[in-house]
């Protein structure tokens, strides 16, 4: 069961309106809107202490914390049984911390376009999106509609690995020429690279001078 879900079934039981469990917890209620419907899968740990308070439940049985097999109670000393839970439970929750990414430009998913690396503040997203390579991924925004096939539209923010190896019809940030860039995706093809989109207004194109970026590893939609 989602968070979302969760909040929503035990606020039910406090016998609380969306609007009265946000206002009580000090939430925009456009907030937990979007949790409670899904669109949101995780919250801080502040969030969380909060709501778990209003709602009288324990926080790990907020978030959805599993204590392991029973099984293997007999196995075990309470001691490290404890030792254990707690162990997984801080890590799920250090997994769920919302961590910031710097928004480094534009990217086209159009027509090729000089680059043009500024500076559009942050975005912000789950550790476990971006564990062991924070300090190497970045986000770029989305500019046109040549990926709206995926999902993909104007004004969304991706993150983007620049380590991540190539895999035929991911969908990378590519440099062409040495200066323009846009989003595709991308397969090997004979020696070269041909880049599509998922919109049939835009072309193939094939192209052996090609510079990977990076693979789009995460979509924030613009709301």
């Amino acid at each position: 069961m989602l968070i979302g879900e969760r909040i929503k079934q035990l606020r039910t039981i406090q016998g609380l309106s969306q609007r009265q469990l946000a206002l009580k917890a000090g939430l925009d209620p456009s907030y937990l809107s979007i949790v409670e419907s899904g669109r949101r899968t995780n919250i801080t740990l502040d969030v969380a202490q909060r709501l778990s308070g209003i709602l009288n439940v324990g926080i790990e049985e907020l978030m959805g914390v599993e204590s392991g097999d029973k099984s293997g109670l007999s196995d075990k000393s309470v001691a490290d049984m404890l030792k254990t839970f707690t162990s997984d439970f801080a890590d799920k929750l250090r997994r769920m911390e919302i961590v910031e990414i710097p928004v480094r430009g534009v990217i086209p998913a159009g027509n090729p376009a000089a680059e043009e690396e500024i500076d559009l503040g942050v975005i912000r997203v789950p550790r476990e999106v971006v564990e062991g390579k924070i300090d190497r991924v970045f986000a770029l925004k989305i500019g046109g509609e040549s990926l709206n096939g995926d999902g993909l539209h104007s004004g969304d923010n991706v993150l983007i690995d620049p380590d991540a190896p190539i895999i035929d019809g991911k969908i990378y940030a590519v440099r062409i020429g040495g200066t323009e860039v846009l989003a595709r995706h991308v397969y090997k093809e004979n020696g070269h690279l041909r880049l599509e989109s998922s919109n049939g207004e835009y072309k193939r194109l094939l192209a052996t001078d090609v510079e990977i970026q990076g693979r789009l590893i995460y979509q924030m939609r613009k709301l």
